[in-house]
C-alpha cells in the first residue's frame, strides 16, 4: 500500500486580483477609489471590484453566497437583509475575501453560519480572517485602542462590527482581557 502526502491547502488568487491579494491591498484600493476606509465601505468596494451585492431575506443560518452567473460571468454577493448591520458587513467582507482569495478554487459559495471555533473548512476560516483584517486594519485598531478607547463595545461601534468581531480580532492581535 502506497500512501499519498496530501499537499498543502493553498489559495489561487485569480489572475486579476494578484495586486489584492491583502486586506491592506484593499484599503488601498478603496483609498484610491476615494471611499470611506473609517471604517472601509465594504459595499461600495464590493462594487468596485465588480460584484453586484443583493439585500435578500433568507434563513436564518444563511449568512450570505456569493456566484459566478453562468449566463454572463459576473460575480453576485446575496446578504441576509434580516441580520443586522454589522453581521451583514462582516458578510460582505468575507464574501469579497471569497472572490479576491477563493475564485480560481470555485465559482459558488454559500455561507451558512461563520464558524468561529475553526471547525470549518480552510476556505472560510480564511475569509474570516481576511474580512476581520479588511474590516479592523492592525493599524486602525491599535490606533484606536491606544488613543480612543479599549472597551470592545467602543471598538465595535468604530468598526461597525460585532463585539465578538472585536474579541476574535482583538485575539489575533495580541490583546487579552475584557477590555482591551
Amino acid at each position: 500500500m502506497a500512501f499519498v502526502k496530501r499537499s498543502e491547502r493553498k489559495s489561487r488568487t485569480p489572475a486579476e486580483f494578484e495586486s489584492l491579494a491583502t486586506p491592506e491591498d484593499l484599503i488601498k484600493l478603496a483609498e484610491e477609489k476615494g471611499l470611506d476606509t473609517d471604517p472601509v465601505s465594504v459595499s461600495e468596494l464590493a462594487t468596485v471590484l465588480g460584484i453586484s451585492v443583493r439585500f435578500e431575506p433568507m434563513p436564518d443560518d444563511d449568512s450570505g453566497s456569493l456566484k459566478k452567473e453562468r449566463k454572463t460571468g459576473n460575480w453576485v454577493m446575496t446578504v441576509n437583509s434580516l441580520h443586522h448591520p454589522h453581521r451583514q458587513r462582516f458578510t460582505i467582507a468575507h464574501e469579497i475575501a471569497h472572490r479576491i482569495r477563493h475564485a480560481a478554487n470555485s465559482d459558488s459559495f454559500e455561507d451558512k453560519t461563520f464558524f468561529r471555533n475553526g471547525e470549518s473548512n480552510w476556505m472560510e476560516v480564511e475569509a474570516n480572517q481576511f474580512a476581520a483584517a479588511l474590516l479592523m486594519p492592525e493599524e486602525a485598531f491599535n490606533r484606536f485602542v491606544e488613543t480612543s478607547s479599549s472597551k470592545v463595545e467602543d471598538i465595535a461601534l468604530q468598526f461597525q462590527v460585532s463585539s465578538m468581531a472585536v474579541r476574535i480580532r482583538a485575539k489575533k492581535l495580541g490583546y487579552e482581557g475584557h477590555n482591551l
